[in-house]
């Protein structure tokens, strides 16, 4: 069976949309000691530094490479992190998950986007490792945290009572001869 453009737009994208979507987290408290998580990368001392720091550590415990950050999905994560803020009374969401992937596929070359969101309040240092830890419980989330990405954007916005709104952005850069719009272009 031959399969057409249109075929693996629609299954990348429902694959997108299964793998990112999960149940609104709820708050809870773990904490990872910062020494151990900057085994992997070297937190630089940001709430979104010690994210990425956690969970490529995470990676790194499950055998998987660690991602460097894209300044493009960083944008795009810290974007949505402050669209989740000025949202808040309608809680986190993937809300225009489907154009960030997109844009993602279009300008920067991804053939493959997932994301994970979360929030929490009150928990000052621990807020990152909070978050992390509810991403790994959550099989979706954990899921993309372990996945064949090679590059990630994190993004976080802090309210005024002190609640974290996080997105982190997985990407698999296509380094093939061809980006996504030049293979489009041939047909």
């Amino acid at each position: 069976m031959k399969t057409t453009p249109s075929r693996l737009v629609v299954a990348a994208v429902g694959g997108m949309l299964f793998a990112s979507c999960g149940p609104q987290l709820t708050t809870t408290t773990t904490t990872v000691p910062m020494s151990t998580a900057s085994a992997a990368v070297k937190s630089d001392g940001t709430l979104d530094g010690s994210i990425y720091s956690q969970v490529n550590f995470y990676r790194a415990s499950k055998g998987k490479s660690q991602l460097p950050r894209h300044p493009g999905l960083d944008k795009m994560a810290r974007e949505h992190s402050e669209y989740m803020l000025r949202n808040s009374k309608s809680g986190i969401s993937h809300f225009g998950f489907e154009e960030r992937a997109l844009k993602a596929q279009r300008l920067m070359s991804m053939s493959d986007v997932s994301e994970n969101v979360a929030t929490c309040r009150g928990q000052g240092k621990n807020a990152a490792s909070v978050l992390v830890e509810a991403w790994k419980k959550s099989s979706g989330h954990e899921m993309n945290m372990r996945g064949i990405f090679n590059a990630t954007g994190i993004g976080v916005a802090v309210g005024e009572d002190g609640t974290v709104y996080a997105t982190q952005i997985f990407g698999l850069e296509d380094h093939s001869s061809l980006t996504m719009p030049q293979r489009m272009r041939q047909f």
